[in-house]
């Protein structure tokens, strides 16, 4: 019989693992050792180490897509609030999991699949922040850089951080305030970039 605590072990583990050392690189192996389990259950639970990825990269993504769509088609906040609240959202949650943008690129490069699986074109086509910045007579081209600048400046800090403590000479402390005052400072100069 299945324990439900046992396979939440091992997607915990496997997520972890994944994130460090990428689909290819992942053992299940490595992922045993991380839950804290026997090999032979990981076969139990999930037929193919594939498939536990699979697992996990679509609750992921359908996470992390159902959170933004939820900020971008928020009807109590303007164009400039959502920008705001997208902006602190995602650098929380990437100070919690700093591996998952760089695993992510990772495996985009390797597979076409796991980008048909996100859909970024489908998450702001029809969102009301689409609707707030065609109103405030903005272009498509313009709201797209809007997103991609606002991407850029928030996962930048989170993938080049060993870069960014050498470059400013910033110990752990300082590093972690310094992301926190981005989260002020993005959407200051996103809005000013893009005249918000």
């Amino acid at each position: 019989m299945k324990n439900s605590e046992t396979e939440q072990k091992i997607k915990n583990a496997a997520s972890i693992v994944f994130k460090q050392k990428g689909f290819k690189e992942a053992r299940t192996r490595d992922i045993a050792e991380q839950a804290g389990v026997n090999l032979a259950l990981i076969n139990y639970y999930y037929k193919s180490k594939e498939a536990l990825f699979n697992e996990i990269m679509t609750e992921s993504i359908l996470t992390f897509k159902q959170s933004l769509c939820k900020y971008i088609n928020d009807e109590t906040t303007t164009a400039q609030e959502k920008i705001t609240i997208i902006v602190n959202n995602y650098l929380s949650l990437l100070q919690q999991e700093p591996n998952l943008p760089i695993f992510l690129v990772k495996e985009l490069y390797n597979s076409s699949e796991l980008l048909n699986k996100i859909k970024p074109e489908e998450v702001l086509k029809n969102s009301l922040l689409q609707k707030q910045l065609q109103e405030m007579g903005k272009t498509n081209e313009k709201k797209k850089n809007l997103i991609i600048n606002t991407m850029s400046l928030v996962v930048l800090p989170i993938i080049g951080k060993p870069i960014i403590q050498a470059f400013c000479s910033k110990n752990e402390q300082e590093y972690l305030t310094f992301l926190e005052e981005r989260k002020t400072n993005i959407p200051i100069w996103i809005k000013s970039m893009f005249n918000l």
